[in-house]
């Protein structure tokens, strides 16, 4: 079974499926351990591990390095990728990413200036340019069943019947998915799916933007079972980012780590989640051949 196969068995199943996301290898395993059944690789957070603003200047190599961080862990769980606009050749990204083993993407309708979905100064390019842009990348997979999921960002630029009327042009255009972002009202995600004809619907909960912070059955429920996926995108980097910066401060001001112990993940348990004797035993292996 192709990991594109097994996202769309696990939204079928798992209504609405809890999607996670990791910023490597360990948050994967982290994130499976913990009962995850997919996870995703966030362009906002490929961009602030450099430093940068999610303002669009990562670039595919970029992404491709981050999807290699998180897959070589060896974890099971299929992986849903950001790709911003595209990048300079979508047909390119859709094709590259599959080969690295991604299970689905999601492609988005701003201008390549870009800003985040739940920020104001967002601009959107016409439906026309954006429809062509998710049917030259579904055109390009090799695997049907690899997913391209069309996200708009246009409810807040142009109103809810211009968002439907793109989200019914983008399922007409082949998208298999709709990403619905920043949609404050529940309600509409019935209209969603209809303008969808029927595909699954994404809604992102995001911390400190437009929408309420609802749990996955809770959106299911209030929505008349409209939303099939519910993702969190940052939750775990921003608390990272968080006890980074505390540890940072505090290391610096004492100038030891003493008595901070009890806040630091011990050596055993790192290594009893990457499986560490096993990762020696078969380097060992490896060596004598």
């Amino acid at each position: 079974m192709s990991v594109g196969k097994k996202f769309r068995d696990l939204v079928k199943q798992n209504p609405p499926l809890h999607v996670v996301g990791v910023a490597d290898g360990s948050d994967a395993l982290e994130a499976e351990r913990a009962g995850f059944k997919a996870i995703y690789a966030s362009g906002s957070q490929i961009a602030a591990s450099r430093g940068w603003a999610d303002i669009g200047r990562i670039e595919l190599h970029h992404v491709v390095g981050n999807v290699r961080l998180i897959l070589d862990s060896g974890v099971k769980l299929p992986l849903l990728v950001d790709i911003d606009t595209g990048f300079d050749d979508v047909a390119k990204t859709i094709q590259t990413l599959e080969a690295e083993g991604v299970a689905a993407v999601h492609l988005e309708d701003q201008e390549d200036l870009k800003a985040c979905g739940h920020l104001p100064g967002k601009h959107v390019v016409s439906l026309e340019a954006a429809a062509a842009r998710i049917a030259k990348a579904v055109s390009a997979k090799n695997d049907p069943d690899f997913i391209v999921m069309a996200r708009t960002d246009a409810l807040a630029v142009e109103g809810m019947a211009k968002t439907l009327k793109r989200i019914k042009a983008y399922s007409d255009a082949g998208a298999d998915m709709i990403f619905a972002e920043a949609f404050p009202d529940v309600a509409t995600y019935g209209a969603v799916k209809k303008a969808a004809g029927g595909k699954p619907v994404l809604a992102n909960m995001t911390e400190f933007g437009k929408v309420a912070l609802k749990t996955p059955r809770e959106l299911f429920d209030e929505s008349d079972g409209a939303v099939d996926l519910v993702l969190n995108p940052l939750t775990v980097y921003r608390a990272q980012r968080r006890t980074a910066a505390e540890m940072y401060r505090e290391l610096h001001e004492k100038g030891t780590q003493r008595g901070m112990e009890e806040k630091l993940q011990k050596r055993e348990d790192f290594q009893a989640l990457i499986d560490y004797p096993a990762q020696v035993s078969g380097r060992a292996e490896l060596l004598k051949k």
